[in-house]
């Protein structure tokens, strides 16, 4: 058996490097783009342990993404990939609507293998999402290796659908496998709309009928509308209104705010209050990720004195 966790979370996925016109200028800012180095730093600034685990091109690109990860806080473990390059996108934002372009067919993360394994021992939460099997035959073997080969270690898995259908051959090729890990996962996210395409349905009850065996918990998220808790019991909370510059990197914060909610101990309700709160200062700006947290506002999302973090929250080590 493994000792006491050294991490709260580690997070595994690819990361690449995004190309953003800036707004009214010919300049051009770039910055990392990734569903789990997006969780991995957002629980990094509420005071979580994380590590992000992944594989980089040995290039320039490769080289921003590490540095600008690991200066959050987050220990990065991403060998570098001399035959193929760093995952690059371009995000174009028009009118508050995002359109990406990814040139990511030969990127370094699409050849990750079991050599991960290495680097995920040592955490109270292991989280992964549904980009990684739709990369490559063998990320998605890799995923479901993680997900169902957890023996010896005592993490609990939490697993985001996240459906990118630019990513899947076809709707029925990514239900059938992104519904057999979600069954596997001890905790799952989903979005209203990724259960109906997936699903057929955005009732929460049936979405839990179909995806949760025993002992697992299911959150179900409506962008702007409430989000569902399912598991030992069923509670619901609304989101934070905001005005929304972009919804990049929403789902990440909220996942973020979530899984840092439940190392402290908080309950079902708090825990989706602290995820609606990191998902709204994501979608009130262009930035995926929010601006710094200060911990003073924090401690009133717990809603009852017994859920409060501790004083001293616990440290990147």
């Amino acid at each position: 058996m493994e000792d006491d966790p050294i991490f709260d979370v580690i997070t595994l996925g690819e990361t690449m490097a995004a190309i953003h016109k800036q707004p009214e200028s010919d300049l051009y800012r770039v910055s990392p783009a990734g569903a789990e180095s997006n969780v991995a730093i957002g629980l990094a600034q509420l005071g979580c342990s994380t590590r992000w685990v992944s594989l980089l091109g040995g290039d320039n690109f490769g080289e921003l993404v590490h540095d600008a990860i690991a200066s959050h806080g987050v220990d990065v473990q991403a060998p570098r990939d001399a035959r193929h390059p760093t995952g690059l996108m371009v995000k174009e934002i028009n009118r508050g609507r995002s359109r990406v372009i990814y040139y990511r067919s030969q990127s370094a993360a699409r050849h990750m293998d079991k050599g991960v394994f290495a680097h995920l021992a040592g955490s109270r939460w292991l989280h992964l999402t549904g980009v990684t099997p739709a990369l490559s035959a063998s990320t998605a073997d890799l995923t479901a290796a993680i997900i169902q080969g957890r023996s010896g270690h005592n993490y609990k898995v939490s697993f985001d659908v996240n459906y990118r259908p630019g990513l899947w051959p076809d709707e029925t090729t990514a239900a059938r496998c992104l519904i057999d890990l979600a069954r596997h996962a001890d905790l799952v996210f989903i979005g209203d709309d990724e259960a109906e395409q997936l699903l057929g349905t955005t009732d929460a009850s049936d979405i839990a009928a179909q995806l949760l065996r025993d002992n697992q918990e299911l959150i179900v998220k409506r962008g702007a509308g409430a989000a569902t808790y399912i598991g030992r019991t069923t509670v619901s909370e609304p989101a934070k209104r905001v005005k929304v510059v972009d919804v990049t990197g929403a789902g990440d914060a909220f996942a973020s705010g979530y899984l840092a909610a439940d190392c402290w101990g908080w309950n079902p309700s708090a825990r989706l209050r602290m995820g609606h709160f990191m998902a709204a200062r994501v979608v009130g700006s262009l930035s995926d990720l929010g601006p710094a947290v200060d911990p003073s506002k924090i401690a009133a999302l717990a809603g009852s004195e017994s859920s409060q973090p501790t004083s001293e929250w616990s440290k990147p080590k």
